[in-house]
């Protein structure tokens, strides 16, 4: 009783970012969807994108898909940060899973066929964040290339 006390009275700030250890799959779809919103804009082919690379990546149903946005949404509101996600994805992902995540964050940037600077600027600082070679990135931006092209043929 005494340690659920100290918890109600123990300010959020008062823990460490170290302590939180968001759900794999929050993880992902935090990153996800500030790919999509990070320019402000959130165009629907980036939306869209998003919600059928989770479904496809957690096998998700539509209820399921909402739910798991929704908590992220949360989670990131009380963080205030992509730290705790990042941080968590950098101890967790093996490199190719990391590589297979910059992949999805670049389908998304590139699903509306332009690259807005502040997406570029976002997402030349995720190397560091999950502590991946920059090359890393590199390949993950030329088979998003690859993907974009062939569902989108000329």
């Amino acid at each position: 009783m005494l340690d659920l006390l100290k918890g109600f009275l123990t300010a959020p700030e008062d823990r460490r970012m170290t302590d939180l250890n968001p759900d794999l799959s929050v993880a992902v779809c935090a990153l996800l969807l500030e790919a999509s919103e990070v320019d402000q804009q959130a165009p629907p082919e980036e939306q869209a994108l998003v919600r059928d690379l989770l479904k496809r990546r957690f096998g998700l149903d539509e209820a399921s898909l909402d739910q798991l946005i929704a908590e992220t949404r949360r989670q990131r509101t009380h963080t205030g940060d992509l730290w705790p996600f990042t941080h968590y994805l950098r101890r967790t992902y093996q490199p190719e899973q990391k590589l297979e995540l910059l992949t999805m964050v670049w389908q998304v940037i590139l699903a509306d066929s332009r690259l807005d600077p502040y997406e570029e600027q976002w997402v030349r600082r995720l190397p560091e964040m999950l502590a991946v070679n920059g090359s890393v990135l590199i390949e993950a931006k030329r088979r998003a290339r690859e993907l974009h092209a062939s569902s989108h043929p000329a």
